[in-house]
């Protein structure tokens, strides 16, 4: 089978769609017009351990450690490391034939062992593999054995098996078992709370929240919680000022907007130098509420409100106008605080460029591809931009995603392709079928829009065939002008520069 350059992708090959079909319909497995229904060609989504080192890399001073082959470390580092630019250490046990057979507690020993006497980190976040997953490795017994003589060390395992879910998935294990691990589920509980737990607050929730004395009490330390998902350190960065403005404290569930863009000052570091800080993490438990922007990384929120009845709002990544205003009026009501001046001036602003760019945008139809959460946020928007969102793909499967997209298309009345828990192959046929003028997505998606002629706006998870993946800034109002600038300047190059008006 003839190889694609420069597609890697899952440690396996990248392949075009011609590629496969003709080599599937030379072997007589398939007509070269068949559906595929028994594999998936280019995977449209990461591994789990990926997620869990991602979220690992937002807290100071945590060393991942991946509990299996070098392979996957090795895999790990370089997605991170051609996506961020930055180095990006991740440790393994290094699991072998013999390991395989008789098991890898001697391993993990030894590499627990030697990372605390070498490295001196904080914490250690063990994630598990395919491999350990599959022989059946019990990781909370074998920590529990090291830690006999480690007593006041940190050491969080996290399972997250390689061969099923996503790298999404991964990363909200890892949250979960951060805030589960660090915090003592009996030292606080705040008085009389019952909640609905996961609800998603509609206006009247959140009035019912305005001046309670709860959120006053002394024993609070009036922090908000802010679960981000997985997003780039500028719209962890830019979450981070809009709370600032609007005069909220926050604990950031986890905090890359540093760790992963770092400034240049001759410095070293193998493990994050910044990040959220375990007595953070540990200080979750007091805070006022926690307010999770993705809702497919939500699970730690619900153990707090679960456990200690620390309040979760659950609310659409701020990406546009809409969801942007959302999380705005949910800071607003919860922190007890007026909307500054500066974000009103902000949202309408985005809200003139909307119409100024209304006429190039109007009716295109595009095709969205990466997390869920992402396309989600990106659909919505686009929609408010009076584009035609015809075609939304995101590897990981969801009924959270299958929902949202179709009650988009239910409010703006149009007709969207969903494709949850697809691959490449998929979302190329479906691109096809639907005569796409425009591709946003990561540069997995780049042979494609390549192939079919459509312009590509790089988003999402990874970027590698570009520089400034760590400044790609999606979230708040701000980030919606600079993004809705991008869009409709690259309508405008591809649909009405001279020489290119065959479609206008």
């Amino acid at each position: 089978m003839p190889k694609s350059e420069n597609n890697l992708q899952d440690g396996c090959g990248g392949f075009s769609t011609k590629d496969v079909e003709n080599s599937l319909a030379w072997k007589g497995m398939i007509s070269p017009s068949a559906d595929k229904k028994f594999a998936v060609i280019n995977p449209a989504r990461m591994c789990q351990p990926l997620g869990a080192v991602h979220a690992l890399l937002g807290v100071k001073g945590a060393m991942p450690l991946i509990h299996g082959s070098q392979g996957c470390s090795t895999y790990m580092r370089f997605q991170l490391c051609r996506h961020f630019r930055e180095p990006i250490n991740i440790s393994s046990t290094s699991m072998s034939e013999s390991t395989v057979v008789y098991g890898g507690e001697k391993n993990l020993i030894k590499a627990l062992d030697i990372i605390t006497r070498q490295y001196k980190p904080e914490l250690i976040g063990v994630t598990s593999s395919c491999l350990t997953e599959t022989i059946g490795d019990d990781m909370e017994l074998i920590i529990a054995n090291f830690l006999k003589s480690n007593n006041d060390f940190p050491v969080i395992p996290i399972s997250t098996p390689s061969y099923t879910g996503s790298h999404v998935e991964g990363y909200n294990q890892a949250l979960r078992a951060l805030v589960e691990k660090l915090v003592n589920p009996v030292s606080v509980r705040h008085s009389g709370e019952k909640s609905t737990i996961g609800s998603t607050y509609t206006d009247k929730k959140l009035n019912n929240l305005r001046g309670d004395p709860k959120y006053t009490n002394k024993n609070y330390n009036g922090k908000i919680n802010l679960i981000t998902g997985l997003i780039s350190p500028s719209d962890v960065f830019s979450m981070k000022i809009l709370l600032q403005e609007m005069g909220l404290e926050s604990i950031i569930l986890t905090d890359t907007s540093q760790s992963l863009h770092l400034p240049l000052n001759g410095e070293i570091n193998f493990i994050p130098s910044q990040g959220t800080t375990i007595a953070q993490i540990k200080d979750t438990i007091h805070s006022r509420a926690t307010i999770c922007i993705s809702r497919h990384a939500d699970s730690a929120g619900i153990f707090l409100e679960k456990n200690f009845g620390v309040k979760l709002i659950n609310i659409p990544l701020p990406v546009g106008l809409s969801a942007t205003d959302h999380l705005v009026e949910t800071l607003s009501v919860v922190g007890n605080k007026k909307i500054p001046e500066n974000i009103n001036l902000q949202r309408g602003q985005l809200l003139d460029a909307m119409v100024d760019a209304h006429a190039y945008n109007y009716k295109r139809r595009v095709a969205i591809y990466g997390e869920p959460d992402m396309v989600t946020g990106l659909t919505r928007f686009l929609s408010e931009l009076g584009m035609h969102p015809v075609v939304v793909c995101t590897g990981t499967q969801s009924n959270i995603f299958q929902d949202e997209i179709e009650s988009l298309a239910r409010e703006h009345g149009h007709d969207i392709q969903i494709i949850s828990g697809g691959d490449l192959y998929d979302l190329e046929q479906k691109i096809v079928e639907e005569d796409v003028e425009l591709l946003l997505g990561n540069s997995y998606s780049a042979r494609i829009a390549s192939e079919k002629n459509i312009p590509l706006i790089r988003v999402g998870f990874p970027v590698f065939d570009r520089i400034g993946a760590q400044r790609i800034n999606i979230t708040g109002y701000q980030a919606g002008l600079n993004l809705l600038d991008t869009i409709t300047n690259t309508i405008i190059e591809r649909y009405y520069e001279p020489g290119r008006d065959d479609k206008i």
